[in-house]
């Protein structure tokens, strides 16, 4: 049992609280480049690509190591929900590194803006598995 009172391990609440930790940097590195503070914007941008590393770095090995019972249950909720998690959620890491340490896509406002809505549409699933799996779902029986 993990310390936020559910049934997830403290991993997966460290994770959790990680990745919400990462949006609310990068939306104050959204408000600096508002105002034109671009240094600050990229420190913050940096900051929270790497804090969704270091959460990616629990996520991933856990979502590759569950891929039979991923294939074998694709059709619930629980699992849909997991897998356009990890897909969207991959698409916005790849890009948001790419994007954070100048790599291959050119900082303009769209690319920026598209890796932001992929990054709240990550989150948001990330947060909707988080409550299906350790909340919502009953123990299996023993």
């Amino acid at each position: 049992m993990g310390f936020l009172g559910t049934r997830a391990g403290p991993l997966a609440d460290i994770a959790l609280i990680i990745s919400i930790a990462g949006f609310i940097i990068l939306c104050l590195g959204v408000m600096y480049a508002k105002r034109g503070i671009f240094v600050r914007h990229f420190k913050m941008t940096r900051l929270a690509v790497l804090l969704l590393i270091i959460a990616f770095i629990w996520m991933g090995p856990r979502f590759i190591g569950s891929f039979h019972i991923i294939i074998f249950r694709l059709t619930s909720l629980t699992i849909l929900i997991t897998v356009l998690h990890a897909i969207i959620g991959a698409s916005a890491l790849l890009a948001g590194i790419f994007l954070a340490f100048d790599r291959v896509i050119k900082k303009t406002r769209y690319p920026m803006r598209t890796v932001f809505l992929l990054w709240i549409l990550a989150l948001l699933l990330g947060i909707a598995t988080y409550i299906v799996r350790y909340i919502f779902t009953p123990l299996p029986p023993r």
